[in-house]
């Protein structure tokens, strides 16, 4: 993971729930344990300010950063996404985005292409864009945050026809290489939860298993944007791969957290 999202993933796990700013020193401290060194630390940050996700603060008469409006926002959405439960995977309609981008325009053609990919929707029949119709809030906040809401039209609905939405989705989504990331992810996570049931680990441990638990879940609500269970396989592993991320979740966050106090505390008493 790249410094900038080790850093975002700290302000969305704990700094939003004690509200207040890092200090540069503290941040620092807390990304060696994730073996990022400090330069690389100061520069992702400068650059998150550049680009509005921090804003600079003050903590104790130390530089610091703390989280902008914008920032906060997108980790909002983001924690919809991620900490959702899937709650509407017995839900089987389907959202249809149609947009018309007059030519001299057309690069914001691209623009909405590439934020609708992001959100998990796919190319669909007849130039649209599919995706289960639980995303609609979530698209419709980021193309307005976006400025590209005006040129996008949505609809809700199920599919008819002699095309089944089971054939679409199979067709829109790589459901092999997905399942193939959950797989991946309980390989790699599921041990590590087993584990901390028999013997939990210091707090130094559990943030740095918690920070990379975060890590290595994030891209795979994006890639399974909640795809229905009509539509995926039979050995679909998307509801074990959830359960097991919460779990560790659960584990891991109360170590977590002390660790980032006591480090944030050691480093402004340097």
């Amino acid at each position: 993971m790249s410094p900038r999202d080790r850093i975002l993933d700290t302000y969305g796990l704990f700094a939003r729930e004690y509200g207040g700013p890092i200090a540069v020193g503290g941040l620092i401290a807390l990304m060696r344990e994730l073996g990022i060194d400090a330069q690389a630390v100061r520069s992702s940050a400068s650059r998150m300010k550049r680009s509005g996700l921090l804003v600079p603060e003050r903590v104790d008469g130390k530089a610091g950063y703390a989280l902008s409006a914008d920032g906060r926002e997108i980790l909002e959405a983001g924690d919809q996404r991620i900490f959702g439960n899937g709650a509407r995977r017995n839900d089987a309609s389907w959202l249809l985005v149609l947009f018309s981008i007059p030519e001299t325009e057309r690069r914001k053609r691209y623009l909405i292409r590439s934020r609708l990919a992001r959100l998990g929707f796919a190319p669909g029949p007849a130039a649209s864009w599919i995706a289960p119709a639980s995303l609609l809030a979530e698209a419709r906040t980021m193309l307005k945050r976006s400025e590209l809401d005006d040129y996008v039209s949505f609809f809700e609905g199920e599919f008819r026809a002699d095309a089944n939405s089971e054939h679409i989705a199979a067709s829109a989504w790589d459901l092999d290489l997905i399942n193939k990331l959950y797989g991946e992810y309980l390989t790699a996570q599921r041990p590590i939860s087993e584990s901390w049931v028999a013997s939990p680990g210091g707090d130094r441990d559990a943030f740095v298993a918690h920070m990379n638990n975060i890590s290595a879940w994030r891209p795979l609500p994006y890639a399974d944007p909640g795809l229905p269970r009509s539509v995926t396989p039979p050995d679909w592993l998307a509801e074990q791969a959830r359960e097991v991320f919460m779990r560790l979740h659960r584990q891991l966050r109360p170590g977590a957290h002390r660790f980032y106090l006591e480090t944030l505390d050691a480093a402004a008493r340097r």
